[in-house]
């Protein structure tokens, strides 16, 4: 399967470790490795040439008219250490493999990286947790190997102690477990309701590990600046999340005021604007986006309607079934 390689160019590296990454939860994994990859100013090596592992799942729309498919990107990049004799080899995966075809890519992936002498891999990925979103994420550290723990004693990082790391990201350390090389994956913690909103503040932290695990030095303020950034455009719907629900009625009051306040509601909320939000909710429900979301939310706040919609709302925020 070597001929899936295709290099750009032919280069000896030294002693190189790989850091690789797919799209995950938050984005956080690409995000990182591909700030790290810019700062150093690593140039494309080459890539697997493959679309036996992948396949379609959705569709792009551009312009009001649905996309073509695109072929996936697999890049290899590389970085020449210009003061030690340790380079670093970066992969970037633009989506996942469809499923079963996840373990022949990752042992194709790890076969190329062996083949420059790489030893050590890393990773990146996310872990939700109920943490506030302006709180310094924790990192997560899951090696492979029991003497990589010692290696990790004194970075500050947190482990796991039983779990799952979905994906390639977290795939990857498991087959190079099994190919006789060290693996790290670092997990950024990351609040619950960012899982499909990019959460830097995630990245930015993870990063700062990887960085010194790998002996490089970058300029971090550009992702410090676009973590910020992120925080205060993700703060209205944060405020909303952690909104109290009112205690509900009891049966004999609704009982009671039901009558007059279904009557009050119909004249206070036209048809019109019903029919507008569920028109609005069907959108938020198909793109999933952060802006159709917060769309909906506006016109339920202008009719103050909110609590009403309230659960339907957060469901929106739930990970749809089957979705990587």
């Amino acid at each position: 399967m070597a001929e899936l390689f295709k290099p750009y160019k032919k280069v000896k590296l030294r002693n190189p470790t790989l850091v690789a990454a797919w799209p995950g939860m938050a984005n956080v994994a690409v995000l990182a490795v591909n700030y790290l990859k810019n700062q150093l100013g690593a140039q494309p090596l080459g890539e697997i040439a493959s679309t036996d592992h992948f396949a379609a799942t959705g569709a792009v729309v551009s312009k009001q008219l649905i996309k073509p498919p695109e072929p996936p990107n697999n890049v290899f990049y590389h970085y020449q250490s210009p003061t030690s004799e340790n380079d670093i080899l970066i992969f970037l995966g633009s989506v996942q493999p469809v499923p079963h075809k996840e373990y022949p890519f990752a042992v194709e992936l790890l076969r190329i990286a062996e083949s420059f002498h790489v030893k050590s891999v890393y990773t990146t990925a996310a872990a939700p947790s109920d943490m506030h979103f302006k709180d310094t994420p924790r990192v997560f550290a899951v090696p492979n190997r029991f003497e990589l723990l010692k290696k990790m004693s004194d970075t500050g990082v947190a482990f796991m102690g039983e779990g799952t790391v979905a994906g390639l990201n977290g795939l990857l350390i498991s087959v190079a477990a099994e190919r006789g090389m060290d693996g790290i994956c670092l997990l950024g913690e990351i609040p619950f309701f960012t899982a499909q909103i990019e959460y830097p503040r995630a990245s930015y932290a993870v990063l700062e590990v990887l960085v010194k695990l790998l002996g490089v030095t970058i300029d971090m303020v550009d992702l410090d600046l676009y973590a910020s950034q992120k925080e205060k455009e993700i703060e209205p719907l944060a405020a909303m999340l952690t909104k109290e629900k009112p205690e509900p009625p009891s049966p004999q009051a609704m009982e009671e005021i039901l009558p007059e306040k279904t009557k009050q509601e119909e004249e206070k909320v036209p048809r019109s604007v019903r029919l507008k939000i569920e028109k609005l909710f069907r959108q938020a429900e198909f793109d999933r986006t952060y802006k159709s979301k917060m769309r909906l939310k506006e016109e339920l706040d202008k009719w103050e309607l909110f609590d009403e919609y309230l659960d339907r709302f957060l469901d929106l925020f739930k990970k749809p079934t089957g979705e990587s």
